[in-house]
């Protein structure tokens, strides 16, 4: 069935892609969405162009997030084994010459899912490792860490609510049109607003700062979009595993784009962090956590753009086994 839909959709987008009206690459909105990162102020890169006075950018943001992962030694045990739904509605507003101001609020429900037989099929067809996926229950929702000392947490049964309210802003430090390269010091501070029990929040306020920059380069193909950045973020201890809690970490993002038209864009984008945890053997809590994002954007209109991206784990374990993100941005 897909293969019968490739040449329809790859038609539709030629046709898109012919329209006048195009937009501007931005980082794509990813970050490691793990049971134990998920809750921290972790950002996602944000674009290098802070926003005109008077010029706003409204976002919603869709993430269905599996995980698969389960392992057991003498001191510990996990088992990360569930799908969990993100909607992040977020905005940003030019306030003056060169600062904007934004906010991001997710919602969030932890459930057994449906995706774990369609996953299995995915990986053996590209040849990606199963992980536990294919030894354990399918559909079943299981987040649970315990440790030999007493420090745990755990969460089998579905559960929703409000996360953890982000308050952003940005100063342009570079912008030359000409030679179409930027740079932007950004800033967040996150609050508990989110519940530990429910696995929405990490009852800890973070406080993160970091730099997004690009380059854009015109080819006889296209136009190429280079960019990265990264930062610091330091937090409290919060309700989650508060005696393993490393509160400062570290992270990363690098990635590239491809526009053949003005309308549709291509991209391959790198997400890498410090760990958020120590005093553990497990790479789900302790190792330096990478995933690797699959996708590009769509001009629906002259102010509108789709998202897609597909995430995998490319530090295998260290990161959700797979998610399919999705975002809707409005720029007026």
């Amino acid at each position: 069935m897909l293969l019968r839909l490739l040449p329809l959709l790859l038609l539709m987008l030629c046709g898109f892609s012919t329209l006048s009206f195009g937009f501007e690459l931005q980082p794509l909105a990813t970050r490691n969405l793990s049971p134990v990162t998920l809750g921290f102020g972790l950002p996602t890169l944000g674009p290098a162009k802070v926003l005109q006075t008077r010029s706003g950018r409204g976002q919603v943001t869709f993430d269905l997030i599996s995980n698969s992962s389960e392992i057991s030694t003498a001191n510990e045990s996990l088992v990360f084994d569930g799908e969990t739904y993100r909607i992040a509605l977020s905005g940003d507003y030019g306030i003056g010459t060169g600062l904007e101001l934004g906010f991001d609020l997710p919602l969030l429900s932890h459930q057994g899912g449906f995706l774990d037989s369609f996953i299995e099929g995915w990986h053996d067809t590209f040849g990606l490792p199963q992980g536990t996926r294919d030894q354990t229950t399918a559909n079943q929702l299981e987040y649970s860490y315990t440790r030999q000392d007493g420090q745990s947490f755990g969460l089998q049964s579905d559960s929703s609510g409000i996360g953890d309210l982000s308050l952003r802003g940005a100063w342009q430090l570079l912008r030359d049109d000409n030679r179409k390269r930027a740079l932007a010091l950004r800033v967040a501070l996150k609050l508990p607003t989110g519940s530990t029990e429910k696995l929405t929040g990490s009852g800890s306020t973070d406080l993160t700062l970091w730099i997004s920059g690009e380059q854009r380069l015109r080819t006889n193909a296209g136009q190429l979009f280079l960019y990265g950045g990264g930062g610091g973020l330091i937090s409290s201890d919060g309700d989650l595993l508060a005696d393993q809690r490393r509160n400062l970490v570290g992270f990363v993002s690098l990635g590239c784009g491809w526009q053949p038209w003005t309308r549709l864009g291509l991209q391959l984008q790198f997400d890498g962090h410090s760990p958020f945890y120590r005093e553990s053997t497990l790479e789900e809590i302790s190792d330096f956590a990478g995933q690797l994002a699959i996708g590009g954007s769509l001009a629906l209109g002259e102010q509108t753009v789709l998202e897609l991206a597909v995430v995998e784990d490319i530090i295998v374990a260290t990161a959700p086994d797979v998610v399919f993100h999705l975002a809707l941005r409005q720029l007026f």
